[in-house]
């Protein structure tokens, strides 16, 4: 194979970290670490997208053929080390490693929210919720006070 074909592609592990870059370690090249390479996103310019691959995880790096000092990591990968968080391939699922999930199973329509901090919502306008909205197991469409004075008797349901 040409020399320079050889060295395009190369899997490696995360070394050190810089701003929207790593350094990576080339295991089979005797422990060789990479210039900074950029770490491919979805979109960067008006919309962004961010993620960082953590430190000693394996990645796929790009060279360009001008030789070591420019190239890019492609992304991550699964293996029988870093295995997948789910099996089914109708969720779509991103887990952090304080515990917080997020999950959206696209076969029962559910998004599910797993936090291990609070949950901030800000938005300019309205939060509009279509059905009920259940905190702690007391609903927000059904719900009635009781001990109303005079006499002690309970509320109607929000209107």
């Amino acid at each position: 194979m040409d020399p320079v074909l050889k060295n395009l592609v190369r899997v490696g592990r995360v070394s050190s970290r810089g701003k929207a870059t790593v350094k990576v370690v080339f295991g089979d090249r005797q422990n060789m670490v990479s210039y900074d390479l950029s770490v491919l996103v979805q979109q960067s310019q008006e919309n962004k997208d961010w993620w960082m691959p953590d430190i000693g995880e394996q990645v796929v790096c790009l060279f360009l053929p001008s030789g070591n000092a420019q190239g890019f990591v492609l992304g991550s990968f699964y293996s029988d080390v870093d295995e997948p968080p789910v099996d089914d391939m109708e969720k779509r699922h991103i887990s952090f490693k304080d515990g917080t999930v997020l999950e959206y199973d696209i076969g029962t329509h559910t998004l599910m929210i797993s936090a291990q901090g609070p949950v901030n919502i800000v938005a300019a306008g309205n939060v509009n919720v279509t059905g009920d909205v259940i905190a702690d197991g007391v609903s927000l469409k059904t719900h009635v006070h009781g001990g109303v004075e005079p006499g002690g008797g309970t509320t109607g349901q929000p209107a």
